[in-house]
């Protein structure tokens, strides 16, 4: 994986855990509230910091991998 890919995949993976966060305050409110928002959480976070972890590499490889 690439620059583009990695911080693509980091933004989503950002965009969803705060959406997980946001749907869990607001559980038992409307259609949504049978989600278990917090194992899309958990699941974000881990993959929010492999993400990232994955990033530290490519910047210390060099920039134009």
């Amino acid at each position: 994986m690439g620059w583009t890919f990695s911080l693509v995949a980091t933004g989503a993976a950002l965009f969803s855990l705060l959406l997980a966060g946001w749907m869990q305050a607001r559980r038992g409110i409307g259609r949504f509230s049978l989600v278990p928002w917090d194992y899309v959480m958990i699941v974000s976070a881990l993959l929010l910091l492999g993400l990232l972890a994955h990033l530290a590499i490519l910047w210390r490889d060099g920039w134009p991998a």
